[in-house]
């Protein structure tokens, strides 16, 4: 018994071992085939070295103040996805400017209104109401409101208006007016007059050439929040310029180019021109004080009552530098002078166009009086005088009038 062979009994250490070993190697064959079904899923969604990226020419850069990010133009994708749809309505806005408003289909209605009016938000009702040119030309003020929802007044005027000179075209006394879209009005004429501080009333309301051609004070105040009396009165003036020159707008950049280097024809300078010319009398120091006073060439010549004092006062340069003053008193004068016996001596042909008018009589204002009755002659006046019944018109101050507390 002693000498029999002993039986093989396994060792369990051993037999573990091999068990694991069989199921660590059955686990790994399930991971291999795990992973090759995710490599599946990466090709599905394309994780490839064959991907392709997006064209360039889609993206734009956009910069802000924390940096730039890029993003689809909008142009460029429109024109992708709606090519004929955007070319049909080119073909449409071009043909409104060769048809009559009488020819006008419903298409054409909506691409005059949309593109060239700017008046986008109005389209839904436009859609709806409008079928022809025949049906705006007959639409009143009360249809207007109504008819297409609008609502602010002076968005109906501005229609009106274009809609009359459809209606008449050889009526239309400043048929260049047209030509001044909102845009040009708000950032490049507003800055001409140094008042681009309303920018944004005029670009929300969009105010274009026929509307500026038609605001009064009342309408300044009431609808743009014009409240400074100086500042109508500026802007006012800044209008008859334009009536002046027919509201030519190339025309009269033309006169600003022969007077740039030149101290000439200061009727149509504008306030950086001003502002240029103070630093080329030697009164750089209170130059950059005109800018944003509305103080421009229209305002010196056409507002008789717009004398050296008021300059002085717009400056910045303090009573006390009496010989500052009569320099700028003397250098004024030689300016503005002949620019207005010229406008006086033109004005005996009968045109009243080229008149030279007051603030009263371009303003058409109420009982307050004139600028030189009251703003700029007054500015000297002692305290005492000041006080008393002070309403918030022209009398006063200039610092008042120029918005200096």
């Amino acid at each position: 018994a002693s000498r029999c062979s002993p039986v093989n009994i396994p060792d369990a250490s051993k037999s573990d071992g091999y068990n694991s070993s069989r199921d660590s190697g059955l686990g790994g064959a399930k991971k291999k085939k795990t992973t090759k079904k995710f490599g599946s899923l990466s090709k599905v969604f394309g994780r490839n070295k064959h991907r392709k990226s997006l064209d360039p020419s889609l993206l734009e850069e956009v910069e802000t103040q924390s940096g730039s990010y890029t993003l689809p133009t909008r142009g460029t994708l429109h024109h992708s996805l709606h090519q004929e749809e955007a070319a049909d309505r080119l073909q449409v806005l071009e043909e409104t400017r060769r048809l009559p408003m009488t020819q006008w289909k419903a298409d054409h209605v909506l691409a005059w209104l949309e593109y060239t009016m700017c008046m986008p938000m109005y389209s839904k009702h436009c859609t709806e109401n409008i079928k022809s040119g025949k049906v705006l030309l007959g639409l009143s003020d009360h249809e207007l409101e109504s008819g297409l929802g609008i609502t602010n007044s002076l968005h109906r005027r501005k229609l009106r208006l274009a809609i009359e000179e459809h209606r008449t075209p050889e009526a239309s006394k400043y048929s260049k007016a047209s030509q001044m879209d909102h845009r040009w009005v708000s950032r490049t004429w507003l800055t001409e007059v140094g008042l681009p501080q309303y920018r944004p009333a005029f670009e929300s309301l969009l105010v274009d050439g026929r509307v500026l051609a038609t605001l009064t004070r009342k309408d300044l105040e009431k609808y743009l929040s014009v409240s400074r009396k100086f500042h109508q009165v500026s802007l006012l003036h800044g209008i008859d310029l334009l009536r002046r020159v027919r509201f030519d707008k190339e025309a009269l950049h033309e006169r600003r180019l022969q007077c740039e280097d030149i101290d000439c024809d200061p009727l149509v300078w504008t306030n950086q021109r001003l502002i240029k010319w103070a630093q080329n009398i030697d009164l750089k120091e209170y130059s950059n004080n005109l800018a944003e006073s509305g103080v421009h060439g229209a305002l010196l010549v056409l507002e008789p009552s717009f004398n050296a004092d008021a300059m002085a006062t717009a400056l910045g340069i303090p009573p006390t530098k009496t010989i500052i003053r009569r320099h700028l008193t003397t250098e004024l004068n030689s300016l503005v002078m002949p620019a207005r016996a010229a406008l006086a001596a033109a004005s005996g042909g009968g045109d009243s166009s080229t008149r030279p008018k007051s603030a009263s009589a371009v303003a058409r204002p109420s009982s307050a009086g004139s600028v030189g009755r009251s703003s700029f002659s007054r500015s000297n006046h002692s305290d005492e005088e000041k006080k008393g019944s002070f309403r918030r018109s022209f009398r006063g101050s200039l610092g008042r009038a120029f918005g200096k507390k």
